[in-house]
């Protein structure tokens, strides 16, 4: 089976000039979900694997400082060809700029002689999309998979979007809808997804996240002071995302042993910093690269995700931040949104209600567990996504998905 990977993939090597010339959020969370799956394709052996990216980078000049992201050649794992394709990233026009060098980058794809052609679209980006259907276009046989970590309408919930953008969103929805007619499997994080995708009687299968089962995690660095706990959020500083809650619930605990770490980038950080100035506990990092996040969810006491269930979002959204936080081997504390599903019940450590009092509570809760209840908790949540949620189990569903229809 001749397969192209088309995404949102930055290399390692990218990472660094990538994290310098970002404003905003770096995405993280994406690239390495795209990855994992990745990996796990590869891993299959039953594949001629190629990869093409428009990666996933903030827009020019208010998100990102590069008005031009430049074309990279590169060979992944000593077997997969991976090509980043140049566009422009100025707001407003960077879609249209994405679309056309995607599809002058595929048309080698198309050219190939082969009878059993597959192409993995990550997200209902409509580059990304519209890209694939000019591929099946050419050639009718191509079968289009798309991965739907979100859906379009919910892909951006930060605050105070102009109204052009929401114009601009309006087009880009239509345009996705006229596409999505072409697609023949998907790839759903949430069973509730079908519906709003109008998935009908076409093949899908549903993976919350992956998680790649060659991952490994620093040693965790002893904190002086045995005393010391730390509570850590690492993602997006989205109000969208309960972050202003959290830290009302961790301002509302009366713990002066208890440290809140943030990291990231978003509309909530004037917020932070105004708490930061009267709660020394409260340390807002800013940004940092995925290795540092991952260092620091490794040496947490607790993890917390403050998503809570109350908007409609919540239904079709199975948050990769859990998958991370579940893998690093700490217990995490966060709200049971209706995208989780009950397999998950075991190994975390809901919320009962949106209350502040109820997150400061269950937050309270974990950091009074002896060290041992906690080791176990998080030990017996990481064994089990690493078992059951890996990058390889994820990636053998989707091929058998393909391959049946």
């Amino acid at each position: 089976m001749k397969m192209l990977f088309l995404g949102g993939v930055f290399s390692k090597e990218m990472e660094e000039d990538i994290l310098k010339k970002s404003k905003g959020t770096v995405h993280y969370a994406a690239n390495k979900l795209q990855w994992n799956l990745i990996d796990g394709l590869l891993n299959s052996g039953k594949l001629d694997l190629k990869v093409i990216s428009a990666p996933f980078v903030g827009t020019y000049p208010k998100e990102y400082s590069g008005l031009f992201f430049e074309e990279q050649y590169y060979i992944y794992q000593k077997a997969v060809q991976c090509e980043s394709v140049k566009f422009c990233n100025l707001w407003g026009y960077r879609s249209i700029s994405r679309s056309y060098s995607l599809k002058r980058q595929i048309r080698s794809f198309i050219q190939e002689q082969a009878s059993n052609k597959v192409i993995i679209v990550y997200s209902p980006h409509t580059p990304f999309l519209k890209a694939a259907v000019y591929a099946k276009q050419k050639d009718p046989s191509i079968h289009i998979c798309l991965i739907v970590p979100d859906l379009p309408q919910f892909m951006n919930l930060m605050e105070g979007k102009s109204v052009i953008y929401k114009m601009l969103k309006k087009i880009d929805l239509k345009i996705f809808e006229t596409n999505s007619k072409h697609i023949d499997s998907f790839v759903l994080l949430t069973n509730h997804m079908k519906d709003m995708l109008n998935v009908g009687k076409r093949p899908y299968v549903v993976v919350e996240g992956v998680v790649n089962k060659t991952d490994t995690f620093l040693e965790k660095t002893e904190i002086k002071g045995e005393d010391i706990k730390t509570v850590v959020y690492t993602g997006t500083l989205s109000k969208k995302f309960g972050v202003v809650n959290l830290i009302k619930a961790f301002h509302a605990i009366d713990n002066p042993y208890a440290i809140l770490k943030l990291c990231g980038s978003g509309d909530a950080e004037d917020i932070i910093k105004k708490y930061a100035k009267k709660d020394h506990r409260i340390h807002f990092l800013g940004q940092l690269s995925n290795e540092e996040a991952v260092k620091l969810q490794k040496n947490a006491t607790v993890l917390v995700n403050p998503r809570q269930n109350n908007e409609e979002y919540t239904k079709y959204s199975f948050p990769s931040k859990n998958m991370e936080y579940l893998l690093s081997g700490n217990p995490v504390v966060a709200y049971k949104l209706d995208g989780i599903p009950d397999e998950y019940d075991d190994y975390l450590f809901y919320v009962k209600d949106n209350s502040l009092e109820s997150f400061s509570s269950k937050i309270s809760e974990v950091l009074n567990l002896t060290s041992q209840d906690r080791n176990d908790f998080g030990k017996r949540a990481r064994h089990f996504v690493i078992n059951n949620k890996n990058n390889n189990e994820a990636s053998s569903k989707i091929i058998k998905m393909i391959k049946s229809n």
